[in-house]
């Protein structure tokens, strides 16, 4: 009998709850450590933290700890787009220490060359080091982005242009921080906020687009970011706090890699703090890829069909994309794999029933 893959959560917020509960579930992993960050949650039971009842695995906010510990594997889930200096120091470590890691972390690692060449060979040569394995992945970027488009290629003997746009609400979202001080929510349409820098954007949308370029055999020119805004003529009160009358309640937000002289790739967010905002903008719960070739194409992938919160089950689908990966990294050789380099990403073992959820 195979063994189970000895499994590390580092970080319970909004992705890595899920995730505990899913390697918890799962016939082929273990789950054997956690990695917290407050006080509070130290020295408690993972399960306890994450809603699911005591599962005999107790949490540490040392990090010594979760280096000592025998693993296969970490999902490392930290807040690292914040700050990826100190997300990369962690990674590496756990890299050269023996464990495979894969991350939704930090969204530019989804295709490491788009964060630099210091970043890959950091992560390469712990990597080598260790003689494990790094995959980044995520639901959006980290598969609408990248797997949808990749999926669809086969299918097309020529693509003029691909759009991938993300449609959410979130209302629920309750990160007050992102959407206030970073997205610009519930500010003056015309008061300067990160979201409005090319650079921001690039940290989140250039590492899917170097990737299926790359996948598509084809050479980026320039990048071009475009970033537009709707206001409210009433105070809306969200999870996250309230928005006043004359404030930011929905933008979308695209970035574009130039093709042979042409807007080839572009991926889109529209979002909005309540369906009834922008209404004149594309509507929706979910995913869309819009290919203008041969042949036409366009393939729509809704989420939370009835009626859940669709930025938790955002998260629950970011979480299981890196618990079913898994398997593959641990299995793949020594370096970065991205979804270039790994088999297809299934959910093997989601059909077995008498589970718990």
């Amino acid at each position: 009998m195979t063994r189970k893959l000895r499994v590390i959560q580092w970080a319970t917020g909004n992705v890595g709850r899920h995730a505990v509960a899913a390697v918890h579930d799962h016939p082929d992993l273990e789950l054997v450590g956690a990695r917290v960050y407050s006080d509070a949650k130290a020295g408690r039971d993972v399960g306890e933290i994450c809603g699911i009842g005591e599962i005999g695995v107790t949490a540490t906010n040392d990090v010594d700890e979760i280096i000592a510990l025998d693993a296969d594997c970490v999902l490392y889930m930290a807040q690292g787009d914040w700050n990826p200096p100190v997300a990369l120091d962690d990674v590496c470590r756990l890299l050269a220490s023996g464990k495979n890691v894969v991350s939704t972390a930090v969204t530019a690692w989804i295709y490491p060359d788009s964060a630099g060449d210091e970043v890959v060979q950091r992560l390469e040569a712990a990597c080598q080091q260790g003689k494990t394995s790094f995959h980044g992945t995520g639901i959006q970027p980290g598969w609408a982005a990248e797997v949808l488009p990749l999926t669809m290629s086969g299918l097309f003997r020529r693509v003029d242009s691909l759009l991938v746009q993300e449609l959410m609400d979130y209302s629920t979202y309750n990160v007050p921080f992102v959407l206030f001080d970073v997205m610009g929510f519930g500010k003056p349409p015309d008061e300067k906020v990160p979201m409005d820098e090319p650079a921001i954007g690039a940290l989140s949308f250039k590492a899917p687009l170097m990737l299926v370029a790359e996948g598509l055999g084809a050479s980026i020119d320039d990048y071009v970011w475009r970033r537009q805004v709707a206001i409210t003529d009433k105070p809306i009160d969200v999870k996250a706090g309230r928005i006043e009358a004359g404030t930011v309640s929905a933008q979308r937000f695209s970035y574009t890699a130039i093709i042979d002289g042409r807007p080839a790739l572009t991926v889109e967010h529209i979002t909005r703090l309540g369906a009834d905002q922008a209404p004149d903008w594309p509507n929706g719960r979910g995913w869309k890829v819009s290919v203008e070739g041969l042949p036409s194409m366009v393939l729509e992938s809704r989420i939370a069909v009835h009626g859940e919160d669709d930025t938790d089950q955002g998260c629950l689908g970011t979480a299981m994309h890196a618990v079913h990966a898994i398997v593959p990294v641990c299995a793949a050789a020594p370096g970065i794999r991205t979804f270039l380099d790994l088999p297809a990403i299934v959910g093997r073992g989601v059909l077995a029933k008498g589970r718990s959820s």
